[in-house]
This record gives structure tokens, sequence and C-alpha cells, in this order.
């Protein structure tokens, strides 16, 4: 459970059916909600997983999709509970029970898969759906918190934060050439995802370099991916914490403990011991990328790696 003393004095805090929940006016919504944002092929996966694993965060995978975890209407909502047992005696597959992004849950308001949206944006009407529809989530798996990793969310924080303005904030961050080179291989592979076919060119816009190669524009998609995310750091000051993958795969332990300190969330032993084997991934474009990659690599990514420090890596 969580505890009491990470509660602001000003919110009127409420547990009920162990969901913890506050009251910002008269409406309930769900206490810190936990939103993992990055570029794809960062690690955001990894971190989504692992957190999922421990007891005190609620998420949506697909047999909750399947249950109308989403959709509106009384007649779905007094049976949801219902339909979502029925779905995972049916569904047993890993796909169906592992921790989903949920692109039809935000996508009801969000719209388009990279529209890019901030506090202007916000309605009342969709922060009620959202905060309601979370706390469902939580009710569902009867635990306190929530917890997502949804990739387009990096062009939302502005307004995810004026929707949940106690949210934690936790942003991958990973060199953008060994990024740009796994969408690159990943798409080679047969990969199908909206994301990887046509979003980079979407969320460039008149950024999109059309004499210069596909890998030299993952490159850029990438730094526009890190420079929205990254305005978290700004509107949800406090609330915002950057991860290094390098640092994640290297020293897992040590850096999930600063991840769950920053949730105000507990260490125990059971999560412990669920956390994955992890593996460094960076050298595979050093080694791989021909003469003419490696320099789109370089070349797309490097302002934003030396901002991050990055660019001797």
């Amino acid at each position: 459970m969580i505890k009491l003393r990470y509660l602001p004095d000003k919110l009127k805090s409420i547990t009920t059916s162990k969901i913890l929940m506050v009251s910002h006016t008269d409406t309930f919504s769900p206490i810190k909600p936990i939103l993992i944002i990055g570029a794809p092929g960062s690690g955001t996966t990894l971190l989504y997983q692992t957190l999922c694993s421990h007891r005190d965060l609620a998420y949506i995978n697909h047999n909750m999709l399947r249950a109308g975890i989403w959709r509106h209407g009384r007649f779905v909502g007094d049976r949801r509970k219902a339909l979502f047992m029925l779905q995972n005696l049916i569904h047993r597959d890993p796909d169906s029970t592992l921790p989903h992004e949920a692109d039809m849950f935000w996508m009801r308001y969000f719209r388009d898969y990279y529209n890019y949206m901030t506090e202007n944006d916000y309605s009342e009407e969709m922060a009620a759906y959202f905060r309601k529809k979370v706390l469902q989530v939580q009710n569902l798996w009867r635990r306190p918190r929530f917890v997502n990793k949804n990739l387009q969310n990096s062009f939302r924080v502005r307004l995810l934060n004026s929707i949940f303005p106690d949210a934690k904030f936790i942003h991958i961050v990973r060199d953008g050439r060994a990024v740009a080179f796994s969408i690159l291989n990943k798409k080679k592979d047969g990969a199908t995802s909206p994301i990887l076919l046509v979003g980079f060119k979407d969320i460039l816009g008149d950024k999109y370099q059309l004499e210069r190669s596909e890998l030299y524009n993952y490159g850029l998609a990438w730094s526009e991916y890190v420079r929205k995310a990254r305005e978290a750091s700004v509107v949800a000051q406090g609330r915002y914490y950057e991860v290094r993958y390098e640092k994640l795969v290297t020293e897992p332990y040590k850096e999930l403990r600063n991840i769950i300190d920053f949730c105000e969330l507990d260490w125990y032993s059971v999560f412990e011991q669920k956390i994955p084997p992890t593996q460094n991934m960076n050298e595979k474009w050093k080694q791989k990328a021909s003469k003419e990659q490696r320099t789109d690599l370089e070349e797309s990514t490097f302002e934003l790696r030396l901002t991050l420090g990055m660019a001797e890596q």
C-alpha cells in the first residue's frame, strides 16, 4: 500500500476497496500515475514489464482492452470485472497478459499517432474520462497505483500533466545512433507497426530530409522524441526522472532502486527477484553499420547527443 505520508497536505485522501484516490475538487483522481516515455528501442518495454511486476502497480493488458476498459457505457461498466476474468480464462497467451501500450485507450481523445498536444488541448471531459478509466484499471487489479508505457505520449507530456497534475514521468534516453540503427533493422526484419512504417515521417514534418537516407531521418526522429519528452522536466518539475538506457542495463539494481524511490514505492525481495537479466545492445551499430550508415548516424544525432553529453561515447 502507498504510505499516506507521501500525500500532499492540501489533498483529501480516501481509501476504498484497497484503492487510494485523491480529490482535487469533488472528482476522484488516481494518485501519482507513472507514465513511461521515450523513443522506440530505448528500453521502455524492459522497464515497463519490470515495474508491472510490482505488487502495488496496476496496468493495462490486451485482455483488459478486450473487456472494454476503454469504452463508455453503464452496461459494460457494470460487467467489466466479469468480462476481464472471462478474457483471462479464454486468452492465456503471453501477448494477452503482458503489459500493453494501450493505444486504443489513449487515442479515445488523443486522435492521431503523433499529434503534438499541450495544455491548450485540455478539456474537463477528456480529463474526467482518463481519470475514471485509470481508477477502473486499479480497481480491476485491486492495486493502488497505475503505470503505463506509451511511446506516443512523449509528444503529449504537457497535456498529460494537465490531466494528471501529480503524475510521475519516467523518460528513458538511449544513444540515438543505437536507436536509429535498431529501428532500421526491425523494419528490415518485417515489423509492420505504424510507428515503424509511417510514424517517423509524420513526426518530422518539415524537418524530414528527403535527400538523405531513411536511417538519417530515423536519427532526426529520435531527437524529436527526446526533445518533446524532456518538456516534462519543465512542466512537471520534481516529477520527472530521466533514465539513461546504458545505466539501466549495466547497473539494473541500482537504477531500479532509484526509480522505485522516485515513484514512492516499496522495494521488496520478491520484486527484486523478478528483475530480468539485462544486456547492453549499444555496440551493434558500431559493429554492423557501414561507413555511410555511420556517417548518417553521427550527423543526424550529433546536436542532441552533444547536449546530453553523449557526443564522445
